[in-house]
């Protein structure tokens, strides 16, 4: 596999990543866009490790998911939040 393809699959893990711990905390109006954004990271993750993907394609899906995160991190970031989730412990 080339260094630009592991630079890009590395990439495209650190997304996943991200949106996996976003998605912990989303509100209930944005789930769906986080959702769409890490299958498109699935997808392209997939397609890069098996060879089937162009990295030119790459490009626009990269940028796509990029504005989806930055919107989600706007909505999180605007969403009112009462501190961490808490969990009741049985005494």
């Amino acid at each position: 596999m080339s260094r630009s393809r592991r630079a890009c699959l590395a990439r495209l893990l650190e997304m996943d990543s991200a949106l996996a711990r976003m998605e912990r905390e989303l509100p209930a109006d944005v789930v769906s866009i986080g959702r769409d954004a890490r299958r498109k990271v699935a997808l392209w993750r997939n397609r890069l490790a098996s060879g089937e993907a162009e990295l030119s394609g790459l490009s626009a899906t990269l940028r796509e998911i990029s504005l989806m995160m930055d919107a989600l991190t706007a909505r999180l970031l605007l969403a009112p939040w009462d501190g961490p989730r808490r969990t009741r412990l049985k005494s």
